[in-house]
Protein backbone atom coordinates (compact mmCIF):
# COMPACT_ATOMS: atom_id res chain seq x y z
CA UNK A 1 0.00 0.00 0.00
CA UNK A 2 1.25 3.43 -0.77
CA UNK A 3 0.76 6.60 1.25
CA UNK A 4 -2.46 7.74 -0.50
CA UNK A 5 -4.15 4.37 -0.10
CA UNK A 6 -3.28 4.37 3.60
CA UNK A 7 -4.82 7.82 4.11
CA UNK A 8 -7.95 6.84 2.16
CA UNK A 9 -8.32 3.69 4.22
CA UNK A 10 -7.92 5.65 7.46
CA UNK A 11 -10.55 8.19 6.38
CA UNK A 12 -13.02 5.44 5.46
CA UNK A 13 -12.45 3.69 8.79
CA UNK A 14 -13.01 6.97 10.69
CA UNK A 15 -16.24 7.68 8.78
CA UNK A 16 -17.57 4.16 9.36
CA UNK A 17 -16.69 4.37 13.07
CA UNK A 18 -18.48 7.71 13.40
CA UNK A 19 -21.56 6.37 11.60
CA UNK A 20 -21.65 3.28 13.82
CA UNK A 21 -21.26 5.39 16.96
CA UNK A 22 -24.07 7.73 15.88
CA UNK A 23 -26.38 4.82 15.03
CA UNK A 24 -25.64 3.22 18.40
CA UNK A 25 -26.32 6.49 20.21
CA UNK A 26 -29.64 6.98 18.38
CA UNK A 27 -30.68 3.39 19.13
CA UNK A 28 -29.79 3.86 22.81
CA UNK A 29 -31.78 7.11 22.95
CA UNK A 30 -34.78 5.42 21.29
CA UNK A 31 -34.70 2.44 23.63
CA UNK A 32 -34.31 4.46 26.82
CA UNK A 33 -36.79 7.23 25.96
CA UNK A 34 -39.54 7.82 28.46
CA UNK A 35 -42.99 8.19 26.96
CA UNK A 36 -44.06 7.15 23.50
CA UNK A 37 -41.87 5.63 20.80
CA UNK A 38 -41.60 8.95 18.94
CA UNK A 39 -39.80 10.81 21.75
CA UNK A 40 -36.46 12.09 20.51
CA UNK A 41 -37.26 11.50 16.85
CA UNK A 42 -36.37 14.43 14.56
CA UNK A 43 -39.46 13.65 12.46
CA UNK A 44 -41.85 13.60 15.42
CA UNK A 45 -43.65 16.84 14.51
CA UNK A 46 -44.15 15.86 10.86
CA UNK A 47 -45.41 12.44 11.89
CA UNK A 48 -47.88 13.88 14.38
CA UNK A 49 -49.22 16.30 11.77
CA UNK A 50 -49.92 13.44 9.37
CA UNK A 51 -51.66 11.42 12.06
CA UNK A 52 -53.91 14.37 12.96
CA UNK A 53 -54.96 14.83 9.33
CA UNK A 54 -55.78 11.16 8.85
CA UNK A 55 -57.86 10.86 12.04
CA UNK A 56 -60.34 13.60 11.12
Amino acid sequence: MNYQETIQTAIVIIIIACAAAYASWRAYKALTAKGDACDGCPLKDACKKEKRKSTK
